[in-house]
């Protein structure tokens, strides 16, 4: 007997092929915003939906009354008939569509297409039979693996298992930040972000792993936000996200990854090459690499690739060559490999919208599309960019060999070692702050450390003063200035006055400014850095005398 599956499946395919779509044409033509609960009855040519087919309740929506709700929002999404909300309850514990046609009747079939035409549910086919290649996919956090490789996810899925490894998995970061609301509690975001990944995994007839670290914005500070104390610390939250890690945390990240592979033996390993500023993103790269180092078998028996992080490819487009070039470095042998993935990427498309906690779907649509679009081919044409593993590293890993910032650094690093000879017993040193350190705390007692004679003054303005809050000491004082100007020329004038060694933090995008600026102040000896992070790892390399 076929299942009702493979017959659906089959109607659909005589559909594509008259339309010259793929497969996923009806799924596409069901979710078609312009379809009405009126004129969402199927025609004669529509297929039937597979009974052993199972609806499932995007996890962003509630149902408040008689309309449905986005999360907090208090905007309906959309108000749903009595037979509708009938039916989105009865997917409290999600069932097959043939359990809804048998319980709800007639006003099932036209229910479900409604769901799905709004994009509130999706319908899950059953597994394929047959045993696939297990193919274990590592992202930092729950939504990089559809970003990325989606594409050829969607393409080899009838032939692969995918187990969806998500190393950080303890979320605090919505779209809400980005808006001002007050969504911070740690368990339900959490909840919500692996509930999403659940599904995208249903979808690709895989599963979610998640392995329960902490992910990088959270790890600034470990509990529930409220909407005050996120105003307060929003800016070193986010220059936090592109500080470097401890080598605590990398420890962490690789024996949990370490465990993870040895628990599921996969048959393949696709690992993010870390492009980026993301410190996440940094910390998975190295810690592949570390369990690929510690046990060089691995890349004997499985199938390893490095696949480009997306979007982040798209805003900086030297990163993956550099990266690529630096792998090569420490002795890894790669091929690199273009997949072309034009014919699925309305699906990926989809894909991206399940993580509506995330984003705004359109915007990362777009900006998926331009990385996808930027790897060349025919006009229209989408493809993923991977790299495969032909042997793996033979040297130590070196974090900031493949940083990013490396070059920042090490050209940092240079001015540093001048201005550390004459300034390391200095009784005090200014700092000048135009952008926030990123992880207060860590970096004040590397500093105190560092300078162990030293007392330092910190002017910084007003929306940065927040940071000042996760480390108090003595020998810190800090000056906070409401107005840039005010900031600017009141540190001057009290570093001035006293001929203070001088550390001018401008942020990546305004270094030349702080070299302007370092030239009125020479009296005070300064030295500048585009961030505290680049600062303290020049100071690393300065006392080691290594800058290349």
């Amino acid at each position: 007997m076929v299942p009702a599956c493979a017959t659906w499946l089959g109607a659909c395919s005589v559909q594509a092929a008259k339309t010259g779509q793929p497969d996923a044409y009806w799924n596409r033509k069901l979710r078609e915003k312009t379809m009405s609960t009126t004129d969402a009855k199927p025609t004669p040519a529509t297929p039937a939906l597979p009974s052993d087919a199972v609806v499932i309740r995007r996890p962003h929506f509630v149902l408040r009354g008689d309309a449905l709700f986005f999360l907090i929002s208090q905007r309906p999404f959309a108000v749903l008939s009595q037979a509708e909300q009938l039916l989105w309850n009865a997917l409290e514990k999600e069932e097959s569509v043939g359990v809804l046609q048998a319980r709800l009747g007639e006003s099932a079939d036209e229910g479900i297409r409604r769901l799905l035409t709004l994009e509130v549910a999706e319908m899950v086919l059953p597994v394929p039979p047959g045993k696939r290649r297990r193919v274990m996919v590592i992202e930092p956090h729950m939504d990089d693996a559809a970003l990325s490789v989606g594409g050829v996810m969607l393409q080899r899925r009838a032939e692969c298992e995918f187990l969806i490894v998500t190393i950080a998995t303890r979320s605090i970061a919505t779209s809400y930040r980005g808006i001002d609301r007050d969504f911070f509690d740690i368990q339900t975001v959490s909840d919500l972000r692996k509930a999403e990944s659940q599904l995208v995994a249903r979808l690709l007839w895989g599963r979610h792993i998640p392995l329960g670290l902490t992910e990088a914005s959270l790890r600034y500070h470990p509990q529930n936000w409220t909407l005050d104390w996120f105003r307060r610390h929003k800016d070193a939250i986010y220059m936090y996200l592109e500080h470097s890690a401890g080598r605590d945390e990398l420890e962490r990240w690789t024996s949990t990854l370490a465990k993870a592979i040895a628990d599921f033996e996969p048959q393949e390993i696709w690992m993010p090459l870390g492009v980026g500023m993301h410190v996440d993103h940094q910390l998975t790269r190295h810690a592949c690499l570390n369990v690929l180092r510690a046990n060089p078998k691995i890349v004997e028996q499985c199938v390893c690739r490095f696949f480009q992080d997306v979007p982040y490819a798209g805003d900086h487009r030297a990163h993956t060559p550099a990266l690529v070039q630096a792998l090569r470095g420490i002795g890894a042998t790669l091929e690199e490999e273009r997949m072309d993935i034009t014919a699925v990427m309305p699906e990926k498309r989809h894909l991206l919208s399940i993580y509506a906690s995330q984003w705004k779907t359109e915007i990362i649509q777009r900006r998926v599309e331009a990385c996808a679009k930027a790897l060349g081919g025919p006009p229209e044409s989408y493809s993923e960019l991977w790299y495969r593993l032909a042997a793996a590293p033979t040297e130590s890993i070196d974090m900031l060999a493949t940083s990013a910032v490396k070059e920042s650094v090490y050209r940092v690093a240079r001015d540093v070692a001048p201005w550390l000879r004459r300034n390391r017993s200095a009784p005090a040193i200014g700092i000048l702050l135009a952008v926030p350190m990123g992880h207060w705390a860590q970096d004040m007692q590397f500093l105190l450390d560092f300078f162990p004679g030293a007392q330092f003054e910190v002017h910084m303005r007003a929306p940065f003063a927040g940071q000042a809050e996760t480390l108090i000491s003595p020998r810190v004082s800090v000056r906070v200035a409401e107005s840039r100007w005010r900031w600017v020329g009141g540190a001057l004038t009290a570093i001035l006055a006293r001929r203070l060694p001088l550390v001018i933090i401008p942020g990546r995008k305004k270094e030349k400014h702080g070299r302007w600026l370092a030239r009125l102040g020479l009296l005070s000896d300064p030295v500048v850095a585009p961030t505290m992070n680049d600062f303290i790892l020049a100071l690393q390399c300065a006392a080691k005398e290594r800058f290349s």
